[in-house]
């Protein structure tokens, strides 16, 4: 099958992984302190990102940025060993890459979830909070409009957001988006997506569309660092998470339980192939046995250097197209 001819397409979690976009880590630089957004950032590290915000992490700490880099290829490459059409993100533009940076400097392209968002046949560009991470559309854009053609697929934008990055803005993040057919579950912690998005989010996929705000602790980026949907009736949580707990669509499933620290270094954030198989952190090799007791493949590698940067597996692609379909 052509690009021309195949779909732009996911309707769940869980189907076949056909095409996917990856990020990568050679462009990474230190975030840069914004009092924009400075309740995100751990106070300890308030002062360093003052002293090297929108350096070259090559050159701050080569070792570790080396493995990072290192760890997202070999993601890639296990992709297609497995027949999955690969896309990488694109390398920034320097007029891009300095997009903002009169508001916060730095740059984190590993993470192709969050800047895009496909639900169904909608491809939507997404607005996130934190002002660096705005660039971000920029390496996946040309990816997008190279495989509209014949996809059938609806490609629309979010309203920016304004230089301020205020609450009176629309923010609406990849990580945050669980997909369970009309079922959408959407994160709320404070420091992603916000209730202006969501509710945008579901005028924007209309009445067939079941949009479900999930209120998570102010501890965590994104929905994805504390649930995975595995297939259907199973999942990976972190309870510990969730303020008011699950939408009651997925409430009574089959988890498997991470603890707060587990979660904390990125248990949850799993990347699932198919109904059948997973990709994890060798790091997480309980919740991996866990998954294999209830008859799932279970592909362990390294990925704890990206990890550190604040997302895992799941953070780490967007699917273009999942093999799966709407009841």
């Amino acid at each position: 099958m052509t690009s021309e001819n195949r779909p732009i397409s996911a309707h769940h979690e869980w189907g076949k992984l056909r095409e996917v976009i990856i990020g990568r880590g050679e462009d990474l630089a230190m975030p840069g302190f914004s009092e924009a957004v400075s309740f995100i950032y751990d106070p300890q590290f308030i002062e360093a990102m003052k002293r090297h915000g929108g350096r070259q992490a090559s050159e701050i700490e080569p070792q570790r940025t080396a493995k990072v880099i290192a760890q997202i290829d070999n993601l890639a490459e296990v992709l297609a060993a497995r027949g999955v059409i690969m896309h990488r993100s694109r390398r920034l533009a320097p007029a891009e890459r300095e997009y903002l940076d009169s508001v916060q400097r730095g740059a984190m392209p590993l993470y192709a979830r969050d800047p895009m968002l496909v639900v169904g046949d909608h491809v939507i560009e997404t607005v996130l909070k934190v002002p660096m991470r705005a660039k971000e559309r920029f390496a996946v854009r040309p990816i997008i409009r190279e495989r509209l053609a014949g996809s059938g697929a609806r490609y629309l934008a979010m309203p920016p957001a304004s230089p301020t990055f205020g609450e009176d803005n629309l923010y609406l993040e990849g990580g945050d988006v669980l997909l369970n057919g009309y079922d959408v579950y959407v994160g709320n912690s404070g420091r992603g997506s916000n209730p202006a998005g969501i509710a945008w989010l579901q005028a924007t996929l209309g009445p067939k569309y079941r949009v479900h705000e999930v209120k998570l602790t102010g501890d965590w980026e994104h929905l994805d660092c504390v649930l995975a949907l595995v297939r259907p009736g199973l999942g990976v949580i972190c309870r510990e998470g969730f303020v008011e707990g699950l939408p009651e669509s997925i409430r009574d499933w089959d988890y498997v339980e991470v603890s707060l620290e587990e979660a904390k270094r990125l248990a949850a954030n799993c990347l699932v192939l198919d109904e059948h198989s997973v990709i994890i952190d060798q790091q997480h090799h309980r919740v991996g046995q866990e998954l294999a007791k209830r008859g799932v493949e279970v592909i362990e590698i390294p990925y704890d250097a990206v990890a550190t940067w604040g997302g895992a597996f799941r953070c780490s692609h967007h699917p273009l197209w999942r093999e799966s379909v709407l009841d």
